[in-house]
Formats: C-alpha cells, structure tokens, sequence
C-alpha cells in the first residue's frame, strides 16, 4: 500500500486538511498508485457520508442566447453552434411540469437554470413566483443558477423558497481568463458571497477537461473550500462543435476518478456532484465515481446535453449497495 496516500488519508479521516504541497504528492501517488488512492476516497466518503447518494435534477429556465463567451459552452451567441441562438423562456407550465415529474421519480432537489450573464428584474420576479409555486403546490426544494447577482436579489430567491445557489467558479483564477472574457473570475467569487450572506448554501465547482493544469484543479478546490461552500459540482468537458473547446480530446475515465478521489481528500466534508460529461466521458466506469468519492449526481438531461434517466441512475445505486437520500 502507497504510504502517502494512506498517510494523508489517516489524516482526513482523523479531521484534518491537506495542504497545496500535500495535495500535489496526493495527485502524484495517486497516479501511480491509482487504486491505493480510490480505495482511501472510498473510506473518507464512506466516513463522512454514509452509504447514501443524492440526486439532483435541473431544468433550463432560459436557454439559448447568452451574451457570455466561456470557450465550453453551446448557448453563447459568440459561437456558431445547434443551438438556437434566440433566447427561449420555458414557461411557467413547462418547468412545473419538469418539477412535478422530478418529485415523481423522487429526485428531491429541482435546479431552475438560466443562460446569460444574469437576470433582469421582470424575470427575477416570475421566476420568484414559479419558485414558490413550486414549493407550496408540488413541495420539491429548489435550487438556483441565474447568473451573477447581489446580495439583495439573493435574498429575495431565499425569500420565495430558494435553499441553494449555484455560481461556478469553472476554473483556477489562473486560468479563468483563457476561458472566458465576458466577466471577471472575482464577479463569478463575489456571486457566491453573496448567496452565503444571504443564508443560502452554495453548490459551486467547475468544469476539467479544458486545458487546466494539476495545480488550477488544486487551486480550484483551495478557493472553494476557503469559500465554505457545501456542494460542489465536478463537471468534465463534453466538447460541443463550434466552440472554441469543441475540438478538444475527452479525459480519460482514470484521470476523471483521479480528479474526483483528489476533492475528496481536498473537501472531505463536502458534498461531491459528478455533473456535466458523465455520461459521455465515464462510459461503462459511470458506477466508480462512487469508489472516487462522490455522493451526489446530476440524474436526468444536462442543459445542452444528453444524460441518463433517472430510474437508470437508480439502478445503478442499488445495485452497488447504495441508497438515495434526501439532504439539507
């Protein structure tokens, strides 16, 4: 057994944290020593967790459109791509229809996503009304990605029923001006400020696969542990024709575990979502994630992309000896 690997381990598991230089030797031992390093992701989130697994569903409240150029994505209106660029509001009807069929495959967490940079003020406030519908006609918790907002329209989604905010940081600080240039990476930290002042939890990650270093996914996981968010998202590049990424190779469903057993040494209190690019990039290794040290997915479509139906994802966790658990 890797001596490092458990060394760092044992001290996870006994309440510590590691550090950037620590966390470099864990990424290097682990790729050596690929399944001494799963085998301890496993005991930490087993520690920590339990055996339960949460599940998530979201559903795109403004598609298509965006006025932002991250390099990854299909709706920006900088990138020719399938995706319509003419902005579409799903209706009110259309996401309580999509919130309904969440809480009826027992997906308890609902995410309403827009595209864009944020929100204006007559969409904030319809979106305020649909949210709570949601929560007194249907009783799903929601949770909510629109973009860079302050802290009093926070308050305002907290105050409708909002429980969870999602704001990505996508990348290191390092590196976030290779990925996009329409806004500034301490917008995207001051968002997630923000939704914490306001009392909400926060699901903050971002997306590997887009020509990021060792040490940016490592800074990544530092700024976010420093923020004290309670979910991060761990997405991986699906690469979409037309964009700037579109042409990029996939990682290797090795490295993805790898990155995934890496954050759960760096956050081991942290809930863990595998996200974005599961289901293209991890193929027949879908059900390791676990082993790495994940405790929640995105079950369902993506935004632009296909994923995998709920009662599939379901399966799976049973069949690994898991069971699915609502959260706070």
């Amino acid at each position: 057994m890797n001596q490092v690997i458990k060394s760092y381990a044992e001290c996870v598991l006994s309440g510590g944290m590691l550090n950037r230089q620590q966390a470099s030797e864990l990424a290097r031992a682990g790729h050596t020593d690929f399944e001494d390093l799963l085998y301890w992701a496993d005991r930490i989130r087993r520690h920590y967790f339990g055996e339960t697994v949460h599940l998530c569903s979201i559903v795109p409240g403004r598609l298509g459109g965006c006025s932002q150029d991250c390099a990854f994505c299909a709706q920006s209106v900088h990138y020719d791509t399938a995706v319509d660029k003419r902005p579409r509001l799903l209706t009110e009807e259309e996401i309580v229809s999509a919130a309904v069929q969440a809480k009826a495959g027992r997906v308890n967490h609902f995410g309403i996503v827009t595209s864009g940079r944020s929100v204006p003020e007559g969409e904030l406030q319809r979106l305020e009304r649909i949210i709570r519908r949601l929560r007194e006609e249907i009783g799903i918790r929601i949770c909510a990605a629109l973009g860079i907002l302050d802290e009093k329209a926070m308050r305002r989604l907290a105050a409708a029923g909002v429980e969870r905010y999602n704001h990505n940081l996508e990348t290191s600080e390092r590196h976030f001006p290779n990925i996009v240039k329409t806004h500034r990476y301490h917008e995207r930290v001051a968002t997630i400020r923000a939704a914490l002042n306001a009392g909400l939890k926060v699901c903050a990650g971002g997306i590997f696969g887009i020509g990021e270093t060792l040490e940016d996914r490592i800074d990544m996981a530092m700024e976010l542990r420093e923020l004290g968010v309670d979910m991060v998202p761990l997405n991986f590049l699906h690469p979409i024709p037309g964009t700037p990424l579109g042409t990029m190779p996939t990682l290797a469903p090795r490295e993805i575990l790898q990155i995934v057993a890496l954050y759960r040494f760096l956050l081991p209190q942290t809930h863990l979502k595998v996200a974005g690019g599961r289901v293209k990039n991890l193929r027949d290794l879908q059900s390791w994630i676990f082993r790495a040290g994940c405790t929640s997915i995105i079950s369902g479509n993506y935004l632009t992309t296909a994923g995998r139906a709920v009662e599939e994802d379901k399966q799976m966790i049973a069949d690994l000896g898991l069971r699915t658990s609502d959260y706070r």
